[in-house]
């Protein structure tokens, strides 16, 4: 592989990384501060509830990541996001699907694991499962570059990773433990491939 061909797939990465922070941040700021000002808060309870079958816990498997208590709850999210999206969008070749299938698949498994009578909100359901995604990848489908970038995670975020899989009242043990559990099914299916811009002969 050239430099030139390693320059060109660095930029195309680079900006998928961009459009990956609009497509998932822009959603979840403008929600907030939408659901504050013209909803009264109202958007949040169109959570995931758990084994419960209505329409708001079907609202809330594809889209409860874009719901957050406040806005301490929505930053930092947000700063885990940045750098977890930053390296998906560097080794996934098709991140946009990959984010798409980790918010079903996350959100499916808080909804059959979670406790009863609870609602369950925000992004971080999406972060753990991001997470196990790049684990799966590395360990199952030896994606070296996944492997770079859990040890980057691990070093960063490592006590932050263990506070999100110890129970602890008011945090939603089903969504880190559910969301890491779908990202690893996902990411150990998932197949090791660079495309590369074609050349003209």
């Amino acid at each position: 592989m050239s430099w030139q061909s390693i320059l060109s797939l660095v930029l195309i990465r680079l900006k998928q990384v961009i459009g990956l922070y609009a497509f998932v941040l822009i959603p979840m700021w403008g929600m907030f501060f939408i659901n504050n000002i013209f909803m009264f808060g109202l958007w949040n309870i169109f959570g995931i509830a758990p084994r419960t079958i209505d329409l708001r816990s079907f609202v809330g498997v594809f889209a409860s990541w874009t719901m957050h208590g406040n806005i301490s709850h929505l930053i930092g999210n947000t700063l885990i996001l940045l750098q977890i999206l930053f390296l998906l969008g560097l080794f996934e070749s098709n991140a946009y699907r990959t984010i798409l299938k980790l918010i079903v698949a996350s959100g499916f498994m808080t909804w059959l694991i979670g406790s009863p009578l609870s609602i369950h909100i925000g992004a971080s359901g999406l972060c753990f499962a991001m997470l196990g995604f790049m684990i799966g990848g590395a360990v199952f489908a030896r994606r070296w570059g996944y492997l770079i970038a859990c040890i980057i995670m691990g070093a960063g975020f490592w006590l932050t990773i263990k506070q999100g899989l110890m129970p602890q009242q008011g945090i939603s043990f089903a969504a880190h433990f559910g969301g890491l559990c779908a990202g690893l099914l996902l990411g150990a299916i998932s197949k090791h491939e660079y495309k590369m811009v074609a050349k003209p002969y």
